[in-house]
């Protein structure tokens, strides 16, 4: 005799119905992997483990991004945004240039340490390796951020004349290598740790010895 027949079920994906429901698909994928990044670091995730990590089968994440390089990119590309909107914000309306310069400085260790997974995303080689000419165009806006405030203090004869380049390069040298120290925790072993080791009081120290060298004399 014959079993009765069961009603006939479609597949389902192994993350189940959520994998097609996102109402941001591409967002849900990169907050997952910002999220695996923050964990694992960089190098500790696969597109696999992103879908997983966003709730949806292992074959969304191609619908928009073609590589594990793709999603790194569109990471550094989100963190190029909100890192040139804190430095704005951090300088605010502030009218004295070597306040504005200080202030950039503090809102860029702030930012690595409060975003610390878009700051390792952003300067990677993995990220350096898949330039897009989106990602080159935030870059060049974000550094140029650094540029304007030097060529504003040396127009109004806050800084030596001649140097904007140097300076702007030597700047944000100081301060990208005082952000690696902090978010690696480096200065916790040094022979000769600073008296704080706190963002503001940090970019205020590296500023401050910058501008000695820096500033117009009389």
């Amino acid at each position: 005799m014959m079993e009765n027949a069961k009603p006939s079920q479609k597949p389902r994906s192994p993350a189940g119905d959520k994998a097609y429901h996102h109402g941001d698909l591409r967002q849900a994928l990169l907050d997952a992997a910002l999220g695996l990044v923050a964990t694992e670091g960089v190098r500790g995730f696969t597109l696999r483990e992103a879908a997983r990590a966003a709730g949806v089968s292992h074959n969304a994440p191609y619908r928009h991004f073609a590589s594990r390089a793709d999603i790194l990119a569109a990471l550094a590309l989100e963190g190029q945004a909100t890192l040139l909107q804190c430095l704005k914000d951090g300088m605010g309306q502030t009218a004295n240039r070597k306040l504005r310069l200080e202030k950039l400085s503090i809102a860029y260790l702030e930012f690595a340490t409060t975003h610390t997974a878009f700051f390792r995303v952003m300067f990677s080689p993995d990220v350096a390796a898949v330039q897009t000419p989106e990602l080159q165009a935030a870059q060049k806006k974000t550094f140029a951020c650094f540029v304007t405030e030097v060529e504003a203090a040396e127009s109004d004869g806050t800084i030596r004349t001649g140097k904007v380049a140097r300076f702007s390069l030597a700047g944000w040298s100081a301060m990208h290598g005082a952000a690696m120290l902090l978010i690696d925790r480096v200065l916790d072993r040094s022979p000769h740790p600073p008296g704080s080791q706190s963002p503001r009081d940090l970019a205020r120290m590296v500023m401050g010895v910058l501008l000695e060298g820096m500033l117009a004399r009389p």
